[in-house]
């Protein structure tokens, strides 16, 4: 039967899971805090990836008082506006960074006409930037992390982005790469396909791991619902 046939909507993460940016935004965080004199390390900034701009900000500024023995000289907004700016200087220099099978699948899903929306925890400048350099009107709805009171990991982006697109969040799928954004999308109740980009991640109920999308086909969707659901 019709009804019988999951997803209704898939809502999708962008970085690390559309595109390969959070190097991206690894290299930005670290010449920036360079430009306030402060060291960044590489392994640190990868445990971000996926967490809110408030959350990176506070990183950071502990580095700058650890480092300097003084509060940070700037604001946090400053500081995000010059890490985002980094961000999309660093997008509008090259191709998007497609990761392995996720423009495939999102070009299947959209000739299909199945519903999507873009749901990130970076803010709408640096998304509004890298869907410039995608295929026009992919996704139906956008919500940026600036957007939202509370990001990933809470479940509230996932839930209203279900909401807009006319579907219960536990009728779709979720595409995620990170630790907080997984978590997001079990939480609001969406069967999760998590797909590891930076950061390492475990095998949960509610989720299928997988290390690529890469061969994940617009019809092997309704199996994996069925399949994380257990229906």
């Amino acid at each position: 039967m019709q009804s019988q046939i999951r997803p209704h909507a898939v809502l999708w993460d962008f970085d690390g899971t559309v595109a390969d940016t959070e190097p991206l935004w690894i290299d930005s965080q670290i010449e920036t805090m360079a430009s306030y004199g402060v060291t960044s390390r590489h392994e640190d900034l990868a445990r971000l990836c996926g967490v809110s701009a408030d959350v990176s900000i506070r990183a950071h500024f502990a580095s700058y008082e650890a480092q300097h023995g003084e509060p940070p000289p700037m604001t946090g907004r400053a500081l995000w506006e010059q890490i985002t700016a980094g961000v999309i200087r660093r997008l509008n220099s090259q191709p998007l960074p497609w990761r392995p099978g996720a423009r495939e699948l999102l070009m299947g899903l959209h000739d299909r006409r199945i519903p999507m929306a873009l749901v990130s925890a970076s803010p709408r400048a640096m998304i509004d930037a890298a869907l410039a350099k995608m295929p026009a009107g992919v996704f139906d709805i956008v919500i940026a992390g600036d957007e939202m009171p509370r990001s990933k990991p809470a479940p509230d982006s996932y839930l209203l982005a279900a909401e807009r697109l006319g579907a219960s969040a536990a009728d779709c799928i979720v595409v995620e790469d990170s630790i907080y954004g997984t978590e997001a999308g079990r939480a609001a109740g969406a069967a999760v396909i998590a797909v590891p980009s930076i950061q390492e991640l475990d095998e949960y109920p509610g989720q299928l791991l997988t290390p690529t999308l890469a061969g994940i086909s617009v019809d092997d969707l309704n199996r994996i619902w069925h399949q994380v659901k257990g229906i």
